[in-house]
């Protein structure tokens, strides 16, 4: 990628921030493709059950949805900060809202717009880099959660995303002790932290190894 220049970077980082119109589209394409992986380790450890109640943060287009919902019958509500998003999200997804319960929503990716102990898990890929509050927004989780309810936090690692050179547009990268640092702020506590790794593609047209951990959060 060095051959993008400065104005180009910060453009990838804007669409990966904020998908927008027919780049946000393809972003989102791209998106869904090069987290696939990650979604479905977070898939794996969130363990979902019939008749949970699930809220995905940052879903993106949400290519995703029909694997969510082969693993269970669960109740999903998706919140994006891009409409761009949440209308493909709505469009690639139209043949399942007539069996399941599914609801794509903006919010202002600060104040989460639903009641007090709604969902029993929550799960956020490839989001936490741009959270603009982030203990306000953890907090906020913890709120619509039902006592015992599992948060997963899903991220790339400090240490390969430096090697991206858009992420100092926008970004704020995070470590494990960056993690921890955050969560002791709030009211939750990590039940357990997986590291993991893959080869994912990257805008040059190469491949480079990615290292990710899923925290594990539990009200």
């Amino acid at each position: 990628m060095s051959e993008l220049n400065e104005d180009q970077l910060k453009e990838i980082a804007t669409q990966l921030s904020h998908p927008n119109g027919q780049e946000g589209i393809e972003m989102g394409n791209r998106m869904n493709r090069t987290n696939i992986p990650m979604t479905l380790d977070t898939l794996e450890l969130l363990n979902l059950q019939d008749q949970e109640v699930l809220l995905e943060l940052g879903h993106g287009n949400c290519g995703h949805l029909s694997k969510i919902l082969k693993i269970a019958q669960v109740a999903y509500y998706g919140l994006d900060i891009s409409e761009t998003m949440r209308d493909e999200a709505t469009k690639l997804n139209e043949a399942l809202f007539n069996d399941h319960q599914i609801s794509f929503s903006l919010y202002d990716g600060e104040k989460i717009p639903f009641e007090d102990q709604l969902f029993d898990k929550v799960m956020t890929v490839n989001t936490l880099y741009f959270w603009k509050k982030p203990t306000e927004l953890l907090n906020e989780i913890y709120r619509v959660l039902k006592p015992g309810g599992k948060c997963l936090i899903t991220f790339a690692q400090k240490d390969f995303m430096e090697k991206l050179p858009f992420v100092k547009h926008r970004f704020k990268l995070y470590d494990h002790q960056k993690v921890k640092e955050l969560v002791d702020a709030t009211p939750f506590r990590i039940l357990q932290t997986d590291e993991r790794s893959d080869k994912t593609e990257v805008k040059s047209g190469g491949m480079m190894e990615r290292h990710y951990s899923i925290v594990t959060l539990e009200k």
